[in-house]
C-alpha cells in the first residue's frame, strides 16, 4: 500500500448527498450518480469519482452521517445536473493519502487505520473542517472489485508547537 502526503486542488463537482450509515448511504449515492451518468451518456466522459465523508462516525450517530458521491463537473454537464444534486467545490489542501485495493471492500478499515495509526506518526492532525475524500480511480463496471483502486485522502494540518512562553 502506498501512503504519503498530497495536495489536492479545489475542484468543481456535481454531488449527490445521502444520509445514513456510510456503507448504505455511499451505495445509494453512487447508484443515483451512475443512473444520471448512464441516462445522459456522460459516463464515457467521467474518469474519476470522489466520495466525501462529511462526518466522523465516531462522533456522529450512523443514521446522521452525510455522504456525497461526486464527479468532476465538466462545462457541458452544468445544464444536465439533476435538481436533487448539489454543485459544490471539492475542498483542496493537504491530505494524507493511502492507496486501497479492493473497491469498497475493507475501505472502512483503511480509513480508520490511516486516521488512528498513520497520521499521528507524522506530526500532523486530522483537519476536521474538511471531509475525508475517497478518490475512485477505476470504473466498477469495467474493473473487477479485487483490482479497483481507491485513494483515501485524510485532511491534515500541522500540529502547532505549544511551548513555554519566553518570560
Amino acid at each position: 500500500m502506498h501512503t504519503g502526503f498530497v495536495y489536492l486542488r479545489p475542484l468543481n463537482v456535481a454531488a449527490c448527498r445521502t444520509v445514513g450509515p456510510y456503507a448504505e448511504s455511499s451505495a445509494a449515492a453512487w447508484s443515483k450518480v451512475f443512473a444520471w451518468l448512464n441516462g445522459t451518456g456522460m459516463i464515457r466522459q467521467i474518469g474519476t469519482g470522489y466520495g466525501l465523508l462529511l462526518d466522523d462516525p465516531r462522533q456522529t450517530p450512523p443514521e446522521k452521517c452525510r455522504y456525497e458521491a461526486c464527479v468532476e463537473l465538466l462545462d457541458e454537464a452544468r445544464g444536465v445536473v439533476p435538481p436533487e444534486f448539489n454543485v459544490r467545490r471539492l475542498p483542496g489542501g493537504a491530505y494524507a493519502r493511502q492507496r486501497h485495493l479492493g473497491g469498497t471492500v475493507g475501505l472502512a478499515q483503511t480509513i480508520s487505520k490511516l486516521r488512528s495509526e498513520w497520521v499521528p506518526q507524522y506530526g500532523v492532525i486530522v483537519d476536521t473542517r474538511r471531509p475525508v475524500i475517497e478518490i475512485y480511480l477505476d470504473n466498477p463496471d469495467l474493473v473487477p472489485v479485487e483490482r479497483q483502486r481507491v485513494d483515501v485522502c485524510m485532511p491534515v494540518t500541522a500540529v502547532e508547537y505549544v511551548g513555554q512562553s519566553a518570560a
